[in-house]
């Protein structure tokens, strides 16, 4: 295929909004050929005769090819036209020859006249990959101290490079031996102060607190004594992956398999919640600000938590609350379900109980990991909310990611309804949440529930990511995020064997569909009135969406100096480039 060649389906934002529309509605193709065209005509002459330098804009390129398509198609019809009238009077006058050779000029423009791939402009295309929205065009509305401000802190000194984790070896990511528990800290540490812009981690945390609060409560005020805190990590494997017997030696991986275990191999050391950054968070909670243990709960609502983590959080904070809800055995805490449903998807299913550790909770701090979902292409912080519910399973949300069933995308596009957004929203989940985080020390390979894998895009070049991302705006950091995973996984890299099955699922068509809605309900699918608490009052917009400029500046919009959309700032600072 000409790569040069131009593509109706490549075309997004606005145009491709348009055309989807015209599709959608059965448009015959001459016609939406032509209102396509004067479209871009009028949009082209507008915007680039007060300042010709707007020509090389990306916009403008997508805007030229259907401006001059349209002027090729008007002047082919008219020239036809008068080949046709001279014809015919050469015709009358018996000059056959004349009226030949202007007969074929006629006929040639009229073949000219048929704009190429018009007719197939109402065909379904064979598959639609990435973003449907071009680069830095933020919509909705940007949240946080500094609006929009999501904060990446990379150090390749984090973990080890030579780790090769997996059951077969037993040298576990998460091990002492392959993470550096105080550079982690740091990185940590580092990212809470861009974030905020204070000087001390305890000014910034309480300058958190305030934020939170005159956002919820219209109160400024700070973290008060007793107010309880739910860390909402990622530990959804030990409720599937481990034996009864593991679990009754305390939710530890095991060193053999039954024959019978085989198959669960490579779920062992799934890319989940490790123990170091969840440290850093309750050692700041506890001695920077004087947070009670027993107003700390760390967990997972759905599953238990791992041996592994508990053991080190346990041995320097032995009064926090470790959750469990099956059992309240080996030091953990039982949660129980709350009476009624307190989550109302959108689009009318049951309503959602959630467990009472969430219910009860002042404030949460969502801590998911970077990694692509072989059903949602992405699985972030809003993903990480499938633990929070009190079902036995999530299984019967996945009928609203990409893939309903089955390993191929069955559900792709923009403007349905999705699930996420209503877990973005609830009052419980979402919108009391104190901090986001996505820990990409060891990043996620293409399932979910297999191991990390090494990245290749700069600056990780083939090693672990070494790298966390936190933001105030919960949007804006999966919008980042995902940014990250639609470059790695381009279907071109090749990752490690162990967790590969799938070289592009962050870059289904429609993956970021949630991002859309949950920005700006202008993105709503029809009939969808997004309002998970059943107020009577739909969501706002809950964060800024955009997608950066290209993989190498990593510029977003208040990066190029604009006073709206993302702002990416790194640790080193030169990750992002500057604007000029």
């Amino acid at each position: 295929m000409n790569k040069h060649k131009f593509d109706i389906y490549l075309v997004k934002g606005k145009l491709g909004n348009i055309r989807n529309w015209m599709q959608d509605h059965h448009f015959p193709a001459v016609l939406s050929f032509i209102l396509m065209g004067i479209i871009s005509t009028v949009w082209f002459l507008i915007r680039v005769i007060p300042k010709p330098s707007r020509a090389g804009y990306p916009c403008m390129k997508v805007a030229a090819p259907f401006m001059s398509g349209l002027v090729v198609y008007l002047l082919s019809i008219s020239g036809a036209a008068l080949a046709f009238k001279r014809a015919r009077k050469n015709l009358f006058r018996a000059r056959y020859l004349a009226a030949g050779t202007f007969m074929l000029a006629a006929l040639a423009l009229m073949l000219i006249s048929i704009p190429n791939g018009v007719q197939n402009i109402n065909a379904v295309p064979q598959s639609k990959t990435g973003p449907d929205d071009g680069p830095n065009q933020p919509f909705g509305k940007p949240q946080g101290v500094y609006p929009g401000r999501v904060v990446w802190a990379w150090n390749p000194d984090a973990t080890n490079e030579k780790c090769v984790t997996g059951f077969d070896t037993q040298d576990w990511y998460w091990l002492p031996q392959n993470t550096n528990e105080k550079v982690v800290g740091k990185l940590f540490r580092d990212a809470l102060l861009k974030l905020t812009g204070k000087s001390t981690v305890a000014e910034s945390w309480d300058l958190l607190f305030h934020s939170f609060n005159n956002g919820k409560s219209k109160k400024d005020k700070g973290y008060s004594k007793g107010e309880k805190i739910f860390i909402k990590i990622n530990q959804g494997t030990a409720r599937w992956v481990l034996s009864q017997e593991d679990k009754d030696k305390g939710y530890y991986f095991p060193t053999t398999l039954k024959p019978e275990d085989q198959g669960k191999k490579g779920n062992l050391g799934a890319t989940e919640t490790g123990p170091y950054i969840v440290l850093e968070i309750v050692r700041e909670l506890v001695n920077e600000l004087g947070i009670a243990q027993e107003d700390i709960a760390i967990g997972d609502p759905m599953t238990h938590t791992y041996g592994h983590n508990y053991d080190l959080w346990f041995k320097e904070f032995p009064g926090i609350v470790y959750t469990d809800k099956f059992s309240d055995k080996y030091g953990r805490t039982l949660i129980t379900p709350s009476e009624e449903g307190l989550l109302f998807y959108s689009n009318k299913s049951t309503p959602e109980k959630l467990y009472n550790i969430m219910e009860n909770a002042d404030y949460l701090i969502n801590l998911a990991h970077l990694k692509p979902h072989l059903s949602a292409g992405i699985s972030l912080t809003a993903k990480n909310h499938f633990g929070s519910i009190a079902s036995p399973t999530a299984n019967h949300l996945h009928k609203y990611l990409i893939v309903t069933r089955g390993s191929k995308p069955d559900n792709e596009g923009y403007n349905k309804y999705r699930v996420f957004v209503d877990l973005m929203g609830s009052k419980y989940l979402g919108k009391n949440t104190l901090l986001y985080l996505v820990d990409a020390l060891f990043a996620g390979g293409s399932s979910e529930t297999k191991g990390p894998v090494k990245y290749f895009m700069p600056p990780f070049n083939n090693d672990w990511c070494n790298s966390i991302f936190i933001s105030q705006d919960q949007v804006a950091l999966e919008s980042v995020c995902y940014d990250f995973l639609r470059t790695e996984w381009n279907g071109v890299n090749k990752h490690d064997a162990s967790n590969n099955s799938n070289e592009s699922n962050p870059n289904w068509y429609g993956v970021d569909d949630y991002l859309h809605q949950a920005a700006d309900p202008a993105n709503w699918p029809a009939g969808i009135i997004y309002d998970p608490d059943n107020s009577g009052k739909p969501l706002g917009s809950l964060g800024v969406h955009e997608h950066w400029n290209d993989p190498v500046r990593k510029q977003y919009s208040r990066n190029l100096g604009r006073s709206t959309g993302i702002e990416l700032i790194s640790i080193p600072e030169n990750l992002v480039m500057k604007s000029n």
